[in-house]
């Protein structure tokens, strides 16, 4: 078991992103039930306030979601702001990250 020098965010949607998904995919539904399912982003091991972190990184984790899902920008939100972000996402910062794997980790 090794402690990373990461700290890690992890997301997940609400109810407003899966139905601007479902709204530009209605042949490809989100479930509702994807609710609670999450995605984790590694961050720097320090911070001193999880809020300014999720402030420096919220819009790169928010293009990052909508482009995993629909790639024309011309059809994403216009006006990404934090207040948007937490009212599409959930989230959590984790100050400890903790690998229970014994595999080598590799990018």
């Amino acid at each position: 078991m090794n402690i990373l020098n990461r700290s890690a965010i992890t997301i997940s949607y609400k109810k407003p992103f899966i139905d601007w998904n479902n709204d530009l995919t209605p042949d490809m539904l989100l479930e509702e039930n994807m609710l609670g399912e999450s995605k984790t982003y590694l961050t720097n091991a320090f911070f001193d306030d999880a809020e300014k972190l999720m402030k420096k990184y919220f819009k790169d984790i928010f293009e990052m979601e909508l482009e995993g899902m629909w790639t024309d920008e011309n059809d994403w939100p216009q006006k990404r702001t934090f207040k948007l972000f937490n009212e599409w996402f959930n989230y959590e910062v984790s100050d400890i990250v903790i690998d229970l794997s014994k595999n080598e980790i590799y990018d």
